[in-house]
């Protein structure tokens, strides 16, 4: 077994944990419920007397149970009855039930004092006296298994011990006896890179905890052993001890004891290796935890500072730098606890690896920005040899802007910053640039500013300042193209002593600049080539002409259109002549709807009594102040959707201006109404069509297609009236069942 918890048996133990903690709450005292118990990691530790009541608890014990208290405190004593056999103590019991019992325990203190005491209800164990050779073959004490080690430690508690959780009966705890003098071996599963944490928590004698490793045919005592040289006070625990398992197996935890009946608990607590490569893209802030070893990846760039912080242990540390496409050993480091280290990584680093080394750590780490004047740049130190030199790695400065922030790392020997300057403007224009240089230290600091020629990236002029009158600045003026500027510190040689990286304070400053056009110069005139002007105005021409053919197509579809509406004009029973052509098979179902949908775009040209009169008598017809609307029923073979009933739909806006407008087709019995098809394409779902917005006098035609069961339909339009909401339901029904039987 490897000691991991099914997600069921984790859930379980917690319950069990809450109810175990819930009755000892209860049992602590029944006379008095406002005695005040004291409490660490859910554990009952002790309690505040009174001076009056009794601390009291029970449990149920077997027969060859051992029971164990530890207690502390000034005036109190306890007495545990077994049965019918009861002990007192100032100090310290560890007893054997003979028989199936009930102990009770009353801890009384005359005197208002906090009683600590530490309490094993029962130790039933029977583990091996004789250390188990490699290969044979033993029962595993299972143990809790934290797979992220930050879940498990809690630096806010002043240590990085594991935090077990609950009475010595939880799981993170190993309880035993050792009846006669001498050794007992308690067999704990391990995987390969396991760390095993345990600390003794209880012991009423002296007792000595060390361990060994063992796998198929091989066994290695590990070094580490706890020891204490008496017995364990009630409010004090022992040192911790880690085992890190280089191979998978088990580890054999010997106890010693020099006193026989000597009762002992150890917190136990197994951790998985931490997993290791994994990239870390946003360093801002964060922390890294875990046992043994820990490997992680910062991406990052070359300026950024990291600060490692080691909390209550120390930890060794070695960096690795990817360095342009290879990786180089940086350092390796001892950090002392609390103590802060700063980083600096080498110039075209991308990617740091950290591997943190100790029993257990917990580092914080913090990224901070060195780069000047927030361009993610630290400034050259000197300028750019020619003008064909790839000038991006130069921070630009902006030619008017209020202070910017820039520092001199020492720690990198960054001892000057040179920026970029880039000047717009005509040829022969003048630009005044004035710079203010600010900062504590002022008389250490250098401004020197450079007016370069453009062709030969000479100097042409330059100026240097230095603290005057309690201030810096510095003025040039320049013509269009790149220049440069510089800020340096006087004899800055002499503070980078130190090797490179090596942790330096930095010295701050901020640069503001100014910038006046002077002379805006001549603006360059390039006169048109002969064949760019021949080409330009008939290549004008060919594109205006272009842009007419979208409106000689829209007048000819009006034109087709409103011929077809003075057609229908002439004409009557429309619905009655599309039904018939249906019937002789002139037309197919496909064609007619075609024609019908051309009809419905022509018809809107009409008015409402010609379009009314070319359909024929409507089935619905519905007409209030503002609106007129007319319902006919189509021939079902027309229906694109099969089985579906073709309605058409007239809708005449008289008065107002409608929005939101929407068809909205119920069913008064049965099954509500699907709208299958439209045409015109509206948007439609379910029993509605969405029409939007209908001006005064628009006229409009639609064919619906509607699925369902019901035998009728109600027909509404819902929508706002100059922005007030109103609605419009015709009042007679339509049913389609009467329809069919006339017509038969």
């Amino acid at each position: 077994m490897d000691g991991r918890f099914p997600q069921h048996r984790t859930v379980q133990a917690l319950f069990m944990t809450l109810i175990l903690c819930i009755l000892s709450c209860v049992h602590v005292s029944a006379e008095d419920p406002s005695m005040e118990t004291l409490e660490h990691d859910g554990r009952i530790t002790g309690f505040v007397s009174d001076g009056e009541e009794n601390h009291t608890r029970q449990w149920n014990m077997t027969d060859g149970q051992w029971t164990s208290l530890m207690l502390e405190c000034e005036q109190c004593s306890a007495e545990l009855t077994l049965g019918e056999l009861s002990y007192q103590t100032t100090t310290q019991l560890t007893l054997q039930a003979t028989s199936n019992t009930t102990a009770i325990l009353n801890i009384h203190s005359p005197a208002m004092e906090s009683v600590r005491y530490s309490l094993v209800e029962t130790i039933d164990e029977k583990f091996p006296t004789v250390r188990p050779s490699p290969s044979e073959e033993l029962t595993l004490q299972e143990i809790d298994y934290c797979t992220a080690a930050d879940r498990c430690i809690d630096p806010s508690s002043g240590n990085l011990y594991g935090i077990p959780h609950g009475e010595y009966t939880h799981s993170n705890f190993i309880t035993g006896i050792v009846e006669q003098i001498g050794s007992e071996y308690v067999p704990v599963s391990v995987t390969e890179g396991d760390t095993v944490e345990l600390q003794i928590m209880h012991a009423s004698e002296a007792i000595e905890v060390s361990g060994y490793f063992q796998s198929e045919g091989s066994e290695r005592l590990s070094e580490t052993v706890l020891a204490l040289s008496t017995g364990l006070n009630a409010s004090n625990t022992g040192d911790n001890g880690y085992w890190y398992a280089e191979e998978t197996g088990r580890l054999l935890i010997k106890i010693d004891a020099s006193t026989e009946h000597t009762a002992w608990v150890l917190k136990s607590m197994r951790y998985a290796q931490t997993s290791t490569g994994s990239m870390v893209t946003d360093s801002n802030e964060f922390f890294v935890s875990g046992h043994h070893k820990t490997t992680t990846m910062l991406a990052m760039n070359d300026t950024q500072k990291i600060t490692f912080t080691p909390v209550h242990l120390d930890v060794h540390m070695e960096i690795e730098q990817l360095v342009s496409g290879s990786w180089t050993l940086s350092q390796q480091v001892n950090l002392s606890a609390n103590t802060a280290f700063n980083f600096y990584p080498y110039p075209n680093i991308s990617v740091a690896r950290i591997v943190f080394n100790a029993p257990v750590h917990f580092v914080d780490v913090m990224s901070t920005d060195f780069s000047d004047i927030r361009s993610g740049l630290e400034a050259p130190s000197v300028r750019p040899l020619s003008a064909v030199s790839e000038n991006d790695s130069w921070p630009l400065l902006a030619l008017e802007t209020g202070p910017l922030d820039g520092q001199f790392t020492l720690a990198v020997h960054d001892i000057a910053d040179v920026y970029r300057l880039e000047v717009d403007g005509w040829e022969e224009s003048e630009h005044l640039l004035r710079f203010s240089l600010e900062g504590s230290d002022l008389e250490q600091f250098e401004l020197e500013l450079w007016s370069i020629d453009q062709e030969t990236w000479g100097v042409v002029d330059t100026r240097r300042a230095t603290l005057s009158n309690g201030k810096i600045t510095a003025s040039m003026t320049v013509g269009p193209g790149t220049h440069f500027i510089r800020v340096s510190m006087v004899h800055g040689e002499n503070l980078t002593f130190h090797n490179w990286g090596e942790d330096a304070p930095s010295r701050a400053y901020s640069v503001t600049t100014y910038y006046s056009l002077i002379d805006e110069g001549e603006e360059p005139y390039f006169p048109p080539d002969e064949n760019a002007e021949k080409w330009g105005v008939r290549a004008r021409f060919f594109l205006g002409s272009l842009f007419l053919l979208p409106v000689l197509y829209l007048a000819a579809v009006q034109y087709r259109t409103k011929k077809r509406a003075d057609e229908y004009r002439l004409k009557s029973e429309q619905l009655t002549w599309f039904k018939s052509q249906l019937d002789s098979g002139a037309t197919t179902p496909k064609q007619s709807r075609e024609q019908l949908r051309k009809a419905l775009q022509a018809v809107t040209l009409l008015s409402w009594d010609e379009a009314n009169s070319t359909w024929g008598k409507p089935d619905l017809d519905y007409r209030t102040e503002t609106l007129a609307l007319a319902v006919w029923r189509l021939d079902e073979r027309i229906a694109k959707a099969s089985g579906a009933k073709p309605l058409m739909i007239g809708i005449h806006i008289l008065q107002g201006h409608w929005d939101l407008a929407a068809l909205r087709f119920d069913a008064p019995v049965g099954q509500a109404w699907n709208v299958e098809h439209v045409e015109p394409k509206f948007l439609n779902r379910g029993e509605e069509v969405f029409l939007d917005t209908m001006a005064n006098g628009n006229r409009t035609f639609i064919m619906v297609e509607l699925s369902g069961t019901s035998t009728a339909v109600d027909v509404e339009l819902n929508g706002r009236i100059d922005g007030e909401p109103s609605a419009a339901r015709i009042p007679s029904t339509l049913h389609f069942d009467a329809r069919t039987d006339a017509e038969e």
